[in-house]
């Protein structure tokens, strides 16, 4: 990831992020804004291959929330949150209202996140499947 890029998102939205994680009302509401954005008609064409994968984060989320899924780091929790209000921030490091560029930054954080965090994203994702 561009290193002016990522020393923004550090910056900014590493601090909101473990905010909202130590706050569950806030973390409710932004969670709902996340999942009224992806049910937009062109969410899964602004996404792509990450459409399935925000989805999860949400899920996982959720689950942490209600102390259902607990065998994950505060850390990927952090950076899942990260990458989530990251998504629905539209006056984020390229804003959305930029056609063409306005998701391409979105993708960049949403990509390194799920990079950083894709191990534990996999074991989430084996439990779900166990416990369904």
């Amino acid at each position: 990831m561009n290193t002016v890029l990522l020393q923004y998102v550090k910056k900014k939205f590493l601090v909101i992020a473990e905010d909202l994680a130590d706050n569950p009302q806030g973390l409710r509401f932004k969670l709902e804004s996340v999942k009224e954005k992806l049910t937009k008609k062109n969410a899964k064409d602004i996404l792509g291959h990450y459409f399935d994968d925000l989805k999860t984060l949400l899920r996982m989320i959720r689950l942490w929330m209600a102390r259902r899924y607990t065998n994950v780091s505060r850390q990927t929790i952090v950076y899942s949150i990260l990458a989530l209000v990251y998504f629905v921030t539209p006056t984020d490091f390229v804003p959305d209202f930029l056609l063409g560029l306005g998701y391409v930054d979105d993708l960049t954080v949403i990509g390194w996140v799920l990079t950083k965090i894709h191990t534990e994203l996999e074991e989430f994702k084996k439990w779900e499947s166990s416990n369904e």
